[in-house]
């Protein structure tokens, strides 16, 4: 084959690798200015990237790839029963790959268990920390403790899970945050309802995990009561009930600055791709 040929083949080539990077390139642009303008509109925070904020979760996306780093990340306030709830959104770049949009919402009490709800289209969990735990509506749940996540599946969280949608694959809980992975091409729009419904699912939680705390007996934390003087055991003081929202509606007087991933804390952090 002549040599002309080749360098013909050549120029095609690299002409190619061109235009896909361009075209990448005009695509993520298009996509951070976009999530940009939607953070402006509803007056959140914008950075480039963030390095740290993905390593405060365990579970998830986030194992699943490791933590990697939160780009194009938009921070603010969502409104849910009895006051507003911190909220990021960031495209979650691993291994140099952005791999999906993680929306995350934080709720308002601290979850006795970390949990994963996975559509039956998404691939099982390889955190061998995890245990299934049957299905919750349309999806399965794995958990780190099946005796005390058992009480955290109800209806409610059942009929919450389900209305977060068919293409988001998993939806996980740990410490106070509900998170949900989603597709990196998801407009704006679709990501402001997934934020949304990951509030309708952090409710659910934090009202089980407040149901489940009134109705546990002693002898599931494994403790036998202490015997009295007369031999008979002494009554144990009844706890006082964990509040849920249907009882008294909580107050987060939440500001962004206060926040430990707010802008004071990544500042020296932020940069761009």
């Amino acid at each position: 084959m002549p040599a002309w040929v080749w360098f013909v083949i050549a120029v095609l080539a690299a002409g190619g690798g061109a235009l896909l990077l361009f075209s990448d390139r005009a695509r993520s642009g298009g996509h951070r200015r976009d999530r940009r303008r939607w953070a402006e509109q509803k007056s959140w925070e914008f950075v480039d990237a963030d390095p740290v904020l993905p390593s405060r979760w365990r579970y998830g996306a986030v194992h699943q790839g490791g933590p990697g780093r939160a780009l194009d990340l938009a921070t603010g306030a969502v409104p849910g029963p009895g006051g507003r709830r911190l909220a990021h959104v960031f495209d979650h770049e691993q291994a140099g790959q952005i791999t999906g949009i993680v929306a995350a919402v934080r709720g308002v009490a601290t979850l006795p268990v970390a949990l994963e709800l996975r559509l039956p289209s998404a691939p099982l969990p390889d955190d061998a920390g995890l245990d299934s735990l049957g299905q919750v509506g349309e999806r399965y749940a794995f958990v780190t403790s099946v005796a005390r996540a058992r009480a955290l599946l109800t209806p409610d969280l059942a009929r919450a899970a389900d209305l977060v949608g068919n293409d988001v694959p998993l939806v996980w809980a740990e410490d106070t945050w509900v998170l949900a992975s989603i597709d990196p091409n998801a407009d704006p729009e679709r990501v402001q309802t997934l934020l949304q419904t990951l509030v309708e699912v952090s409710v659910a939680l934090e009202d089980a995990a407040g149901g489940a705390d009134e109705d546990a007996p002693a002898a599931d934390a494994g403790l036998a009561p202490e015997a009295g003087p007369e031999g008979a055991p002494d009554a144990a003081p009844d706890p006082e009930p964990r509040p849920t929202h249907r009882d008294r509606p909580a107050d987060i007087p939440y500001d962004v600055e206060d926040d430990e991933f707010g802008p004071g804390a990544r500042s020296g952090s932020s940069s761009g791709r």
